[in-house]
């Protein structure tokens, strides 16, 4: 049992959230880090909980990054990758964090505020790239924690957003249910390229 294991999900967002302004030990903000991304916390929450983290935090939390694999936590680590050092790690890893926030779970046509945020992200090479790692290395099975990267995969339509799609698709046709009824809403995001196209046409 981690120190953590016991301690509620809202309070391991706070260690989180104030981590850097109370000067917390950084060994226990990165136990705070694996357990709360162990749990059902969404993009969004876990954005809002690190966006502060200094170059000190952000480093550490990246070298912990490399051991998880939940969707979260591979977009963070393709977004601050190994190469990035110094300041650049504050901030790399901060706009990364936002860009977390930003991210919608789509059970409907988006609003138009939220349609323009998730284009903004889809354009951006390095936000993309992490949502096209998070999905590709992301067990299909896990639909929640997934479907918060579809959105942005649908909208850029390139062949690898699309090969990242696919097990999630197959895995969505396979079982029906929520996993499909997540894909219901991003039909109307996807251009009309012939790679999307195709997947389009098997939802």
């Amino acid at each position: 049992m981690t120190r953590f294991a016991k301690t509620s999900t809202a309070d391991l967002l706070d260690l989180l959230r104030y981590a850097a302004r109370k000067k917390t030990n950084p060994f226990a903000v990165m136990d705070g880090l694996r357990e709360v991304l162990s749990r059902d916390v969404t993009p969004p929450e876990i954005g809002d909980a690190v966006l502060t983290f200094d170059a000190t935090l952000a480093g550490e939390a990246r070298d912990v990054l490399e051991g998880l694999s939940a969707p979260i936590a591979r977009f963070l680590q393709a977004c601050v990758p190994m190469d990035v050092d110094g300041l650049r790690v504050e901030t790399a890893w901060q706009s990364a964090a936002q860009a977390l926030t930003r991210l919608v779970r789509l059970e409907k046509k988006p609003k138009k505020a939220e349609l323009a945020a998730l284009k903004k992200l889809a354009v951006n090479d390095v936000f993309l790239e992490g949502a096209q790692v998070a999905l590709a290395t992301a067990n299909p099975a896990e639909v929640e924690a997934n479907r918060w990267f579809l959105p942005l995969l649908m909208i850029d339509g390139s062949e690898v957003s699309v090969d990242a799609l696919l097990p999630h698709v197959d895995a969505a046709l396979s079982s029906g249910g929520a996993a499909l009824e997540a894909f219901k809403p991003l039909r109307a995001l996807a251009p009309q390229t012939p790679a999307i196209a195709r997947l389009v046409e098997r939802l």
